[in-house]
């Protein structure tokens, strides 16, 4: 019987030691998160950056939070198997610098929002969605960095990458899958990357 209380006991600890860690973990990311937001404002309100240097220097502060690859491969679903290594490094490349395009529009309409961090979830030990509301004098929009941990860390990446973003409830990799999926059913990947390399 003490036995049996023993393993109870060991059970109890283990429990909450692994809460413990998972609660560590999330305030980590939540504290990251928001030191790359101060760190993005202070670019943007820095006067005498020109646009271009504004923009590469918002890009060079948060590529290491983002799985561009992931989220190149995700966008493509079942048609990213049928690309060559060649042309799967050439779509990412195109990926990413599209992202960057878009990343760089949405800046040119900052307003002085701010970024107030909701609340973290943990659906599974390697996934965190940190829900956060972009307040600005007229509205608040909800919008929801979904990370993910990959099993090696690259050297430099952060420990937990962002693989998609929720605006309002629309997903950004969904909407670009969709999107994609659309175009392929008339065109190759090749016209897709030419279509790509237009919009960068």
């Amino acid at each position: 019987m003490i036995s049996f209380y023993k393993k109870i006991l060991a059970l109890c600890v283990a429990v909450l030691f692994a809460q413990s860690l998972v609660a560590d973990e999330q305030i980590d990311l939540k504290n990251r998160f928001l030191e790359k937001i101060k760190e993005v404002t202070l670019i943007v309100e820095n006067k005498e950056l020109s646009k271009d240097e504004r923009n590469r220097n918002i890009v060079k502060s948060l590529t290491p939070m983002f799985d561009f690859e992931l989220m190149a491969k995700l966008s493509l679903g079942t048609a990213w198997r049928e690309l060559s290594q060649e042309n799967a490094d050439k779509f990412v490349e195109l990926y990413v610098e599209r992202m960057k395009h878009s990343y760089s529009a949405k800046i040119d309409a900052y307003e002085d929002e701010k970024v107030e961090v909701k609340s973290i979830d943990q659906p599974q030990p390697n996934r965190i969605a940190l829900v956060t509301d972009l307040v600005s004098k007229e509205e608040k929009l909800e919008i929801v960095y979904k990370y993910h941990k990959p099993k090696t860390k690259a050297a430099d990446k952060d420990e937990w990458l962002i693989y998609d973003v929720e605006i309002i409830g629309v997903s950004i990799l969904k909407t670009d899958r969709a999107q994609f999926k659309e175009f392929l059913r008339t065109k190759s990947i090749v016209d897709l990357m030419d279509a790509l390399a237009k919009q960068s």
